[in-house]
């Protein structure tokens, strides 16, 4: 569904500042004149764009729909491929899938090794989601370098200047948070950021933001980025 309908521009409106008394009637006729047919337009614009909105909302209603059906057929696939349930202390190859059992959704492990912490718990990076239910595995950056092969959400606490890089991208659309405990320094991002409106944004020291970073070509060319206002600590 397309809006059509075009609202025709309105001659000048009558102002006795500008027009003078011999033509401010004519000014105002023709103002009147104008109008007469602009109700007509703005009900056709308005029955228009409702339409529009409602296919959007139920191809929005869809496209959900198909996501979950998507995310359920990936879990059936990963079953169907073997993955088994995580055991402590047991060793597992780079790429094997197991399955929490804490929340019993597949992890995918990132590097080879055994451990006691259930992949669910995870915050070492050894473990990566393979659903998308919202969750996710929080890695605390222990640098101003941010590894993206490992999670796709990190906090970071910065208390001076630091120039940050975005390094390992996984797949060309992909998208992750930072959440940034700001206490002092001059944040330098990647030249490949983009800002709403071009906006450079200021921390205040002693708050919290949330940082969202957005590329649909791993960050190649491209960073779409957004950030909160402050929270308290």
């Amino acid at each position: 569904m397309t809006i059509s309908q075009r609202i025709t521009a309105l001659p000048p409106a009558p102002d006795p500042a500008v027009h003078a008394r011999t033509e401010f009637a004519q000014v105002a006729a023709a103002s009147v004149l104008a109008q007469r047919g602009l109700p007509v337009e703005l009900n056709a614009f308005a029955t228009q764009a409702n339409d529009t909105a409602a296919d959007v909302n139920a191809r929005a209603t869809a496209a959900e729909q198909a996501s979950q059906s998507a995310e359920a057929a990936k879990i059936a696939a990963l079953a169907a491929a073997g993955a088994q349930p995580w055991v402590s202390g047991t060793t597992y190859a780079k790429n094997s899938v197991a399955i929490s059992q804490v929340n019993f959704q597949p992890y995918r492990r990132q590097v080879a090794g055994a451990g006691t912490v259930d992949p669910a718990n995870d915050t070492a990076g050894q473990w990566m989601p393979q659903f998308g239910t919202g969750s996710f595995t929080p890695r605390a950056a222990a640098s101003a370098t941010f590894d993206l092969s490992t999670t796709n959400f990190f906090t970071r606490a910065m208390s001076a200047s630091e120039t940050w890089v975005f390094a390992n991208c996984p797949t060309n659309g992909f998208s992750f948070g930072i959440e940034l405990t700001y206490t002092g320094g001059t944040l330098t991002l990647p030249s490949t950021v983009k800002t709403v409106n071009n906006v450079v944004y200021s921390f205040v020291a002693g708050k919290t933001y949330l940082l969202l970073f957005v590329t649909t070509n791993k960050g190649a060319t491209r960073w779409r980025m957004v950030a909160t206002d402050p929270y308290d600590n």
